[in-house]
């Protein structure tokens, strides 16, 4: 198999299995509560939760189903602490002051009962410390996203992480910024010789040795189980985003939950971050994705406590909050 090459996810037996209609059935006799969750049972975990990773207009790559100011509107009425945008391209940082403003002159007027924090960050396209070090003396920077899409290879030839990308980890670290680990394929033309777990695990030791907090970028898409439980821990957390947990017309129509709850029950909910990376024109937009997901978790047994755990605790760690 060709190094960047992944693993099939499903034999197709197990594609017909859950495209079958009686799907629901069977899945209930194992997690009665697909049939029996009360509406809004959610909503206990939304309020004070944090998004890490949201997709927004005015967005780079794709066209969104929402802007950030209606994204940080609703997240407030909802009663989140704080949502961080994410965009593959450019700094989010300048728009997150921008929309907190408008966010705190609306909870002023009254139009709003309660503030939201409004973050953004920097995706690190090109190995330049300055940007970020000077972006650093702002409330709104709270991510620096690594291996964004199209970007800079972070590794040299030997596969050791280069001194440029880890000296914006150290930076990170110091200031208390969070990381968000995206997979090598994401800059697939940087890492012709690599697939994703050997191009990650440099990076992720060094993140750990620098005493760095991370979140590894929708690793159930491009890593086994037993990859990711190798890589987290000690302050590097798998991601579980909408993508590839909740099936998605935009990226995966099929979609696994026993997946999710294997992710969870081997890694731990202390190693994990719940946030949302939806917002496509096929896609949910932020709120829903955030309360289909963790509807999810809630059918598939995890107790209040875990859910708080990914939904609040571990992403206000992760941003120095």
């Amino acid at each position: 198999m060709h190094p960047k090459a992944k693993p099939t996810l499903y034999a197709d037996a197990r594609l017909r299995e859950l495209a079958d209609a009686s799907w629901l059935m069977s899945f209930a006799r194992q997690f009665p509560a697909a049939l029996s969750l009360a509406r809004h049972a959610e909503d206990r975990h939304l309020s004070g939760a944090i998004d890490v990773h949201v997709h927004a207009d005015p967005c780079l790559l794709a066209a969104r189903n929402q802007d950030y100011t209606e994204v940080a509107v609703a997240a407030a009425r909802a009663g989140l602490r704080a949502v961080v945008r994410k965009d593959h391209y450019q700094s989010t940082v300048g728009e997150a002051y921008a929309v907190q403003r408008h966010i705190d002159d609306l909870v002023e007027r009254g139009d709003l009962a309660q503030r939201v924090e409004v973050f953004g960050g920097i995706p690190l396209g090109r190995l330049e410390l300055a940007p970020i070090r000077l972006a650093t003396r702002f409330a709104a920077f709270r991510m620096i996203w690594l291996n964004a899409i199209g970007g800079e290879r972070l590794l040299d030839a030997q596969g050791r992480v280069r001194t440029e990308a880890e000296q914006i980890i150290a930076l990170a670290a110091e200031h208390r910024r969070g990381l968000n680990v995206g997979a090598p394929s994401h800059s697939a033309a940087q890492y012709p010789d690599l697939g994703d777990y050997d191009g990650l695990a440099p990076l992720v030791e060094t993140i750990k040795r620098r005493g760095a907090l991370a979140v590894l970028d929708h690793p159930l898409s491009s890593l086994t189980i037993d990859e990711i439980a190798r890589l987290t821990g000690d302050g590097v957390y798998a991601g579980l985003f909408c993508y590839p947990s909740l099936p998605s017309l935009a990226k995966a129509p099929v979609a696994d939950p026993l997946r999710t709850l294997e992710l969870v029950t081997r890694v731990g909910a202390e190693n994990c971050i719940v946030a949302t990376d939806v917002g496509m024109m096929l896609e949910y937009t932020q709120l829903e994705g955030l309360r289909q997901l963790i509807r999810l978790l809630q059918v598939l047994g995890c107790s209040a406590e875990q859910i708080d755990l990914m939904v609040k605790t571990n992403p206000a760690r992760l941003l120095g909050l």
